[in-house]
């Protein structure tokens, strides 16, 4: 019999934290299996309103009813994933085409408060450098009224790299920006720290650096809350 494959599983593919060997027997098993490859689906277009890709609703019943929220989510994965259908696009990552966040993004940033997030969860060089010239150029940035925007930056699966005391190729880099900015959050995914422990890496995070029980979740709260979504 075959072993059933969890939503943690499944998770950590999405965020790329499988290594090449689970990896290759997670794809044989979605291949094969139809009921996998729509818990799959599922699992990826979750993530993806999560990440920006469909942002939740900004209206006074979502602001009031967290449940009815919840409910609103889960209906908009499920009709999506039955119009597009979609599995092989599952697989393709975002390309960077600046390392600058737009202005139009920052107005939109100012108008719902000030507040925003800024996600990685990859550690390609070219990843990491954008985000954190982004993260510099959002907390240097004032709101309406004037004060510096707070900033949240959460690092998850590879990306979690860039936070690592002795694993970051910009460890200063980093502290400096977090020592120079007190509007700026510098948050590690803890289940991606427990799946590093896993494998025997040890993970001791650069000086600052706070922890959230898991990047997903806190995304979703923050979203919840009308916090601005931005991917590195």
């Amino acid at each position: 019999m075959k072993y059933e494959i969890s939503d943690e599983i499944l998770n950590a593919h999405i965020d790329n934290e499988l290594d090449p060997a689970e990896r290759a027997t997670l794809l044989e098993r979605i291949a094969a299996d139809s009921a996998l490859r729509t818990r799959a689906c599922e699992r990826w277009q979750l993530k993806q309103m999560v990440r920006g890709a469909f942002p939740l609703p900004r209206t006074h019943a979502a602001s009031t009813h967290p449940r009815w929220t919840t409910r609103w989510t889960n209906a908009l994965a499920a009709s999506i994933l039955l119009v597009c259908g979609l599995f092989s696009g599952w697989f393709a990552h975002e390309r960077i085409d600046t390392v600058h966040v737009p202005l139009k993004q920052i107005d939109a940033i100012r108008a719902d408060g000030g507040r925003v997030v800024l996600h990685l969860f990859s550690d390609e060089p070219a990843r990491m450098e954008a985000a954190l010239h982004m993260a510099e150029q959002l907390a240097n940035t004032r709101d309406k009224a004037g004060n510096p925007l707070r900033v949240e930056f959460i690092a998850n699966g590879p990306g979690l790299h860039l936070l690592r005391s002795g694993g970051s190729p910009y460890a200063a880099r980093v502290t400096a920006l977090r020592q120079s900015h007190d509007n700026l959050r510098l948050i590690a995914c803890h289940q991606a720290i427990e799946r590093m422990h896993e494998r025997g890496i040890n993970v001791v995070l650069l000086p600052q650096v706070e922890e959230a029980t898991s990047a997903e979740s806190q995304l979703a709260e923050r979203l919840t809350q009308g916090w601005r979504y931005l991917q590195a």
